[in-house]
């Protein structure tokens, strides 16, 4: 199943009088990136976010997104954490020194550290995390079913392009025997009338010997085998629930290579032409591929 790797998902629920909403949204990147932005209350529950996001998504860049609309927070008790704050003052007056700024630092500066805050711990603040945790499950949910919306789009037109590819294959084959055989045939003729020109004797098994390595040079029955492999592998893999896009991307490598090595042994128009339209449908696809998770 092919899942596209830009989506939007969002949930919302009212927890202990306060409204918990959450939005996700992912865009495209290579490996996994979550980014969560979480009330100060949470700050220390990037972690568990990650978690969520990872149980579902393989890749993408997902920012996610946690706001409480009524400051639920205002009643949950926080400590200060000393050490922490020398941490800032600290800093704050290595920049000052070597910046040369002369402002002096205020309280309102360090305020700005969310990290010197902590909140105690306790089973009310525990069980309120329990239960945002859902709600960013949900949203996560929501995300997923737009991503397979969206993958079904980009499914129809990956499979319609491979499907052309491999009717273009089966038109190359067909193209190739013949061609193979006129190459012969013209060869063949050329030579008998050079022979004629110059009034020599005709050394048959020389000829025949040169027509063979002219047809296995001409040959593409083992790439056509390797595209025709290729392809299969590529519509089976495209199916299946783990999907790879990497995977996918890795097997449109290897149909181009086989169809660049058509293209350099077939001396033949009507072939170039298939290749030229084959090479367009890959480059479709491999832009495509950059959307899939």
């Amino acid at each position: 199943m092919i899942i596209s790797m830009t989506g939007f998902g969002t949930a919302s629920k009212t927890i202990k009088k306060s409204e918990i909403s959450v939005e996700i949204k992912s865009i495209n990147s290579k490996f996994l990136e979550v980014y969560s932005r979480l009330p100060m209350v949470l700050s220390d529950r990037d972690s568990e976010v990650r978690e969520i996001i990872a149980s579902k998504i393989t890749r993408g860049k997902v920012s996610v997104n946690v706001s409480i609309g009524k400051e639920k927070s205002n009643s949950i008790a926080f400590q200060v954490q000393p050490e922490v704050v020398k941490e800032c003052y600290n800093l704050l007056n290595q920049i000052k020194k070597s910046t040369g700024i002369k402002e002096e630092i205020k309280i309102e500066h360090i305020l700005k550290f969310s990290e010197i805050f902590k909140p105690e711990e306790n089973e009310e603040l525990e069980q309120y995390w329990m239960d945002i945790k859902k709600v960013i499950d949900s949203a996560a949910n929501d995300l997923l079913i737009m991503k397979k919306k969206e993958g079904k789009v980009l499914e129809k037109d990956i499979m319609q392009r491979i499907k052309s590819i491999g009717l273009k294959i089966n038109k190359t084959e067909k193209l190739s025997g013949k061609n193979i055989k006129d190459t012969k045939q013209r060869m063949v003729n050329r030579v008998n009338q050079l022979i004629e020109a110059a009034k020599l004797e005709p050394d048959n098994s020389r000829i025949e010997y040169e027509l063979i390595m002219i047809s296995d040079k001409m040959d593409i029955t083992e790439e056509i085998i390797r595209a025709y492999s290729h392809i299969n592998y590529f519509k089976k893999n495209a199916m299946d629930k783990e999907l790879s896009g990497r995977r996918l991307g890795f097997l449109v490598q290897e149909i181009n290579r086989e169809i660049n090595t058509i293209a350099s042994k077939s001396n033949n128009s009507h072939i170039s032409q298939l290749v030229v339209e084959m090479k367009e449908d890959l480059e479709k696809i491999k832009e495509q591929l950059q959307n899939i998770e």
